[in-house]
């Protein structure tokens, strides 16, 4: 699959005017701030896991566009995704009177797992660009951003889950924890199929996809 380090200002327009759009919708919806930039960010993120093997399953989709769709929105997704990360992260403090030492001791094993993908969230996004691609080189990046995003998406996951099925006063039956678990479920099947589609291909032709290393 190409990659696509370059970082569009209309895309970055979009995504920006999409995150506030959804937290909009989320706020007219009932939920509180804290809830909404948490929200925000793992439907980001859930975009960036599915375009992958999306164009897998689906390889006419790049033909139909131009310009390397959809792979070239993950760039600037991602980048969002850290912004709103990091913004939910800043709710938390100031939730705790920006108690940060007493809230990182005694955070959950969960919580602490989230806080390490925000980092790494962090760090992939100053690193999600040109530069980066040439100092690297094409597969340390490639390695380096695509495991980071794997990585990413399970330490918020169970997070996630945790906040939503195991604390007292967060209700399983709340419509956006449907959501989340349905987002989940959809990740991994898309990944699951993509693979297989892979496989398929290696043994009716006896060749990978060029792309795939």
């Amino acid at each position: 699959m190409t990659v696509d380090t370059n970082n569009e200002l209309a895309h970055h327009v979009a995504v920006a005017v999409g995150s506030v759009v959804l937290a909009g919708v989320l706020w007219l919806a009932g939920y509180d701030g804290q809830r909404i930039v948490g929200a925000v960010p793992w439907f980001l993120l859930f975009f960036v896991m599915i375009i992958g093997p999306a164009v897998r399953i689906w390889p006419a989709i790049r033909r139909r566009f131009a310009g390397n769709f959809p792979v070239n929105w993950r760039s600037e997704l991602g980048i969002w995704f850290a912004i709103w990360s990091v913004v939910h992260v800043l709710f938390v403090f100031w939730a705790r009177d920006w108690d940060v030492i007493g809230y990182v001791a005694d955070m959950s094993p969960w919580a602490f797992g989230a806080m390490v993908a925000v980092l790494l969230a962090v760090v992939l996004a100053f690193t999600s660009n040109n530069s980066a691609y040439d100092y690297l080189g094409g597969r340390a990046w490639k390695w380096h951003q695509s495991h980071g995003t794997y990585v990413i998406f399970w330490l918020v996951a169970v997070h996630g889950y945790d906040r939503a099925y195991l604390r007292p006063g967060f209700p399983s039956d709340d419509p956006i924890h449907w959501a989340y678990l349905l987002t989940i479920v959809v990740v991994v099947v898309f990944h699951v199929v993509a693979f297989v589609t892979v496989v398929s291909t290696y043994r009716q032709t006896g060749e990978y996809p060029s792309d795939v290393r």
